[in-house]
């Protein structure tokens, strides 16, 4: 099951309050992190080929036929030698992401294995709608691309004391765990317009 369905926060006022904002608590950009996320404890990861794209910036010509960044429960010991990840299980190095940071609170968030970038494919604001879609049936999968195609790949992040809201620069979205908590997934990260259930809500760990 992809877990996917319309759920709406019991107050909506909820889904943005998390505690207070720490100043100077930031990811030290080039180091390598673990994404998980509140809501369901996943973690961020991108399945199957981990080839590094990074001397082939732009070769795809485009995000369309992108696959999406994913979310498990577990990794599996050891790490992606082979290139390909086993099954629902991938190993942790296919979790691990790296922060550059390419301007004032701009940055672009880079799979560690691949080089390649979250990207969302969403170009109307909606900071001034947020959660009025009620739910995320509709949302977008937060594409794995090789270049930062039309500044969709720039994010803001949003610190707080308990976590991190990954923003898109353009749209102003967020970065959400969709899929069963109690599953191994992996299910799509997908790119919502509210804190549903505190899934677009991470902790950022050093790896």
């Amino acid at each position: 099951s992809s877990g996917i369905n319309a759920e709406w926060p019991l107050r909506p006022g909820l889904s943005t309050l998390v505690a207070c904002a720490v100043a100077g608590y930031n990811p030290v950009p080039g180091q390598h992190y673990l994404l998980q996320d509140a809501g369901t404890r996943h973690y961020l990861t991108l399945m199957g080929d981990q080839t590094d794209i990074r001397q082939n910036r732009g070769a795809d010509g485009g995000y369309a036929g992108a696959r999406n960044f994913s979310t498990v429960l577990s990794f599996k010991p050891g790490t992606a030698d082979s290139g390909l990840s086993s099954g629902d299980f991938p190993t942790s190095d296919q979790g691990h992401f790296i922060f550059r940071k390419t301007g004032d609170n701009q940055w672009l968030i880079e799979h560690a294995n691949t080089g390649r970038y979250l990207l969302a494919p969403e170009s109307v604001d909606i900071r001034q709608k947020r959660c009025w879609e009620y739910g995320w049936n509709d949302a977008s999968g937060t594409a794995a691309s090789d270049a930062n195609y039309y500044d969709l790949a720039t994010f803001n992040l949003r610190i707080w004391s308990n976590g991190l809201y990954m923003e898109h620069g353009i749209s102003g979205r967020w970065v959400m765990a969709s899929g069963e908590r109690a599953g191994q997934g992996p299910y799509n990260a997908l790119n919502v317009d509210c804190n549903y259930y505190q899934r677009a809500l991470w902790t950022f760990k050093r790896a």
